[in-house]
């Protein structure tokens, strides 16, 4: 095949292709970015939350299973040496006593106040007064509820009349002992001062003094003895009644006057604890806190633990930025690498949304899926295994049924490059977890194997089956691995990874339908259902227009041929070559397939050629407006659309030529005469065209032989190439080779030549009367010897039969 002189051509660039070229560019980059963003969130959101999450602690007593080192200078507050401090400095804080220095003359004042009420009580000398209240009732109401002043020593008061005297002594033995401190509880008191201190502080002042001596403050019976002491000095010359009666008022009257103030004691104790410094630990970036198969201790916890809570939310707000820089930069390379290396891998904007809507989705799976399965690893069952073979419960995740949806709706190669990232981005939600990558990467391509060709919705289920048995071997591996096999621990894992391929297919199954309807995918199984002849709209074609349908089944069973010999989708190259003729349903004897139909008219022929070219333009138009209200699928509109590109009507544009008059002036405008397009855009949409066009000529062929084909559908792709009309498609000169091969073989198979079957004769050699079921026969069954034939007037004439002359 040669290109023509233009192979070599050099096009103009095209301002508004470029423009949209640079707007789809724009949306791919912001696309890429807030997937990143949205992608890295969704990952680090346990690190957001939880500083914790970042790397799990190990308890003290196991062995460390990975090194950690410090991620930068950090010191970390030793709480136990700290509140060691704090309580040291709390206990060692004086205690608060309130000292009531004015106790002493209050007494004096209650005591002269006694002494004056009962002595106006004395009896008087006129007799005709009213008898009052008693001098020992005044008295003893005059210094309050003091059960502790008996009734006697009162009485001797009220013998004397309550004299000066005995006022004057009772107030110098009051003088003796309560100007001094005296606490009403001894012990707790000394305990006090012997371990803490003790702090006096005068009632109404703020001022504190500390208490030097334990000797500078009596308990109350230590009062009462040195009050006796008193008593044996300044009462010697007294009668004893008096003496006794004196001793006791004051006893009585005598009380604490130095108490435990707990509130400024509390005070002081929570000023000294806010003053100790903490204890900290200093460590270095990198320094190393415990090596791996090192026994964790207390201490190792306390760092780990340390390092944790001084990641702020600042701090932490680092990671995913982090990781969306990380992601972007491998989404860009990912891109890039399937642009480049891969002929089928899809760029458009549509189908990086659905990429990263399935990462998001997958994403935000797994972190609903890993809570679930921690809430799981809880109950008694699982708790013993979880705690013999860490994250077993993570083997139930159905992480393969993203890769099995994109394999389903897109090509191999941009399912292998989803499972790569998918294992990436679940590897990260598990803790950076190498083996779990491995795990999820296994499923991931097994996944992709098992949905390439699915035809029908049970092979999802097994598709699922098929990733049951890659999550089975990926876990034995990793058991093997990690060394001791607990059998119980393997087994309900195998049962995990089992059940999470089951699960992959279910869900696949029941969002298929979903995806198809949002992102406008059209899976295998919806084109197997519109390949059914039996569609209405095929029903329709067939009785409508019989010429046109039969047409499109050829057309779709070269465009299948042409499909499979390059690789491209065969299926949807021959269901759109079933439909790509549809809009000729509308005026179906304007074609010259369907003038048979319509009594051999030849409606152009009472046409302009411009209003004939109008009319055969339409039906691409009218095919895609029946293709919408039909809710076809959009390769099948792509293709009703794309399948003659901006190709030349040649017949109505040569004859418009012929008639055109240069002499007034009259021009032909190409454009005129062209199809609306677009071009092209796919391997199949090209191979449509091609295949229309070849098999719409090779009727007019008189030969048939296979060097005429060949050179038809040399010419026919020659033209389109020489056109530009295959510019826009990924259609190879290697790939137009083997199209021209499959359609020269193709059509040499269906327009094959027979033989010309000789007329039947009798046994004397006169040429016999043709029988009247005489048609087309494959061969005739030669008469055996003997065998009667009826005569020639008893046979109904076969041709007065079907009405012919």
């Amino acid at each position: 095949m040669t290109a023509g002189n233009d192979g070599a051509r050099s096009r103009a660039p095209d301002p508004a292709r470029a423009s949209r070229g640079r707007g789809r560019r724009i949306r791919l980059t912001a696309l890429a970015l807030a997937g990143s963003i949205a992608l890295a969130t969704l990952l680090t959101l346990p690190v957001l939350l939880e500083p914790g999450q970042r790397f799990r602690i190990p308890l003290a007593g196991d062995v460390s299973e990975r090194d950690y080192e410090s991620p930068a200078d950090v010191s970390i507050v030793d709480p136990e040496a700290t509140q060691a401090l704090v309580r040291e400095a709390a206990e060692g804080t004086a205690a608060v006593y309130d000292f009531d220095l004015g106790r002493a003359r209050q007494l004096e004042e209650l005591l002269a106040a006694g002494f004056t009420a009962a002595r106006e009580r004395l009896p008087q000398e006129d007799p005709t007064e009213e008898a009052g209240e008693t001098p020992v009732a005044a008295f003893r109401a005059a210094l309050g509820e003091r059960d502790a002043i008996p009734d006697a020593a009162i009485e001797q008061l009220a013998l004397t009349e309550f004299a000066d005297r005995d006022r004057f002594l009772t107030v110098q033995l009051l003088r003796s002992v309560a100007p001094r401190m005296i606490v009403r509880e001894a012990e707790e008191f000394g305990r006090r001062f012997d371990k803490r201190g003790v702090v006096v502080r005068e009632l109404g002042s703020d001022v504190d003094q500390p208490l030097e001596s334990r000797a500078a403050v009596l308990a109350l019976p230590e009062a009462l003895e040195l009050l006796d002491e008193a008593a044996g000095r300044l009462l010697a010359e007294e009668p004893p009644e008096k003496r006794d009666a004196l001793r006791s008022l004051a006893a009585g009257l005598i009380s604490p006057n130095l108490d435990y103030n707990l509130r400024a004691s509390e005070e002081r104790s929570r000023t000294a604890e806010q003053g100790v410094q903490p204890v900290t630990i200093t460590l270095r970036q990198g320094e190393v806190i415990v090596r791996r198969g090192d026994r964790v201790t207390p201490r190792h916890v306390l760092l780990l633990e340390g390092i944790r809570e001084q990641q702020t939310f600042s701090r932490r707000l680092e990671i995913p930025i982090g990781v969306a820089l990380l992601l972007a930069l491998l989404f860009r390379i990912v891109w890039r690498f399937g642009s480049s290396g891969f002929r089928r891998f899809r760029r458009e904007v549509r189908d990086a949304t659905f990429l990263v809507s399935a990462l998001l989705a997958s994403a935000l799976a797994t972190l609903v899926a890993v809570f679930l399965c921690d809430a799981v690893a809880q109950t008694p069952f699982f708790a013993p295994l979880v705690e013999q073979s860490p994250d077993l419960q993570y083997f139930a995740i159905p992480v393969a049924a993203a890769t099995m949806l994109v394999r389903l709706v897109h090509n191999s190669e941009t399912a292998v490059l989803f499972a790569l990232v998918i294992s990436v981005t679940t590897g990260f939600q598990m803790q950076a977890d190498l083996g779990y990558a491995a795990y999820t990467l296994a499923g991931s391509l097994m996944a992709a194997i098992g949905a390439a060709r699915v035809t029908r919705r049970g092979a999802l289920l097994r598709a699922g089956l098929r990733v049951s048995s890659a999550n089975m071997v990926a876990i034995l591996a990793l058991h093997l691995l990690g060394g001791e096999i607990v059998p119980l621990a393997l087994l309900v894992s195998l049962g995990l990874g089992l059940l999470a391929g089951l699960v992959s297919g279910v869900v696949v199954s029941g969002i298929a339908p979903v995806v198809e309807s949002l992102f406008s995918y059209t899976t295998d199984i919806r084109l197997l259902e519109l390949a059914n002849r039996e569609n209405s709209l095929l029903r329709e074609l067939e009785l409508s227009a019989p010429g046109t349908y039969h047409h499109s089944m050829m057309v779709g069973h070269l465009a299948e041929m042409a499909a499979e010999a390059i690789g491209a989708n065969a299926l949807e190259a021959k269901v759109a070559g079933y439909y790509h003729d549809i809009g000729k349903l509308r005026r179906p004897q304007f074609f010259i397939e369907n003038v048979p139909l319509h009594h051999g008219e030849n409606r152009h022929e009472k046409l302009s050629p411009s209003m004939s070219a109008r009319i055969i333009q339409a039906h691409v138009k009218d095919g895609a407006e029946i293709a919408e209200s039909n809710r076809l699928a959009a390769p099948i509109l792509r293709g009703i659309r794309q399948h003659h590109g901006t190709s030349v009507i040649r017949f109505f544009y040569e004859k418009a030529r012929r008639l055109a008059d240069p002499d007034k002036g009259a021009e032909v405008a190409e454009h005129d005469y062209r199809y609306p397009g677009p071009k092209p855009q796919t391997r199949e949409a090209g191979i449509l065209m091609l295949a229309d066009s070849v098999e719409a000529a090779s009727r007019a062929l008189a030969d048939n032989n296979p060097a005429r084909v060949r050179q038809l559908v040399q010419r026919i792709i020659n033209n389109y190439f020489r056109d530009g009309q295959l510019d826009e498609c990924s259609l190879t000169l290697r790939d137009l080779h083997a199209i021209a091969r499959t359609f020269s073989d193709t059509l040499g198979a269906i327009r094959h030549g027979r033989i010309d079957y000789p007329e039947p004769s009798e046994a004397d050699g006169r040429e016999a009367e043709p029988p009247d079921d005489e048609g087309v026969v494959e061969w005739i069954e030669p008469r055996r010897a003997g065998r009667s034939e009826p005569p020639a007037a008893e046979r109904p004439d076969a041709l007065k039969r079907l009405g012919l002359p």
